[in-house]
């Protein structure tokens, strides 16, 4: 083989080498693209994927703000409610003893107990009775029979009462030292919280016995 033949050979191995050696660095680097792709699109995936749950997060808890806020102002609304038909039912309770203490078949027993209930609570055998001057002058013609009969160890004197209130009576002793509020309001004022329960449980409950005062 001539030196030229030789020499023609020998280059042709080394394209051929550097041929071989090209394709295999060109093949490693295509597989090492498609891996650093692949992670890269993991990566990307798994951000993508954490930015839609940061997204969601904020989106329910901003929605969940916004229904706590509502929740709230619905139930001060409800509250508002509430309270405005307890007060309209107090009110009705007031226009129900005003109209009590003009029915007379009624209304006088009731008073008449009311006397006897607060007088029974004295030690003292002289007392003061003071009713609304309607009240006195219905009661003041049997009066003495009244207390002869009922209290007959006391001596009860009744009156007009300089006070305002509804009916019912005032009851005290001759020195103003002890008093015994039987007035409608003063009842009511003891009975403030009980009242409100009762009618609380009415309206938006009804499941608790009521109990009239009278």
């Amino acid at each position: 083989m001539t030196n030229h033949a030789q020499l023609e050979q020998l280059e042709n191995a080394i394209r051929n080498r550097a041929q071989n050696l090209a394709n295999s660095y060109l093949q490693a680097a295509h597989q090492q693209r498609e891996q650093i792709l692949t992670e890269v699109n993991k990566r990307l995936a798994k951000q993508e994927t954490r930015a839609i749950e940061i997204a969601k997060s904020a989106a329910e808890q901003a929605y969940r703000r916004k229904v706590q806020a509502s929740e709230i102002k619905m139930q001060a609304e409800l509250d508002q409610l509430r309270w405005a038909l307890v007060q309209t039912v107090i009110s009705q309770l007031h226009d129900h003893l005003k109209q009590l203490s003009q029915q007379a078949e009624i209304y006088l027993p009731l008073l008449k107990q009311y006397c006897l209930h607060a007088a029974n609570q004295f030690q003292e055998t002289e007392l003061v009775m003071e009713v609304t001057t309607a009240d006195y002058q219905q009661l003041i013609s049997q009066w003495d029979d009244f207390v002869s009969r009922h209290l007959p160890k006391q001596r009860c004197t009744l009156m007009t009462s300089s006070q305002s209130f509804m009916g019912g009576v005032l009851v005290r002793d001759r020195a103003n030292r002890i008093r015994i509020d039987n007035t409608f309001e003063g009842m009511m004022a003891r009975l403030e919280n009980h009242l409100y329960q009762i009618i609380t449980a009415q309206l938006f409950a009804s499941t608790t016995a009521t109990r009239n005062i009278i």
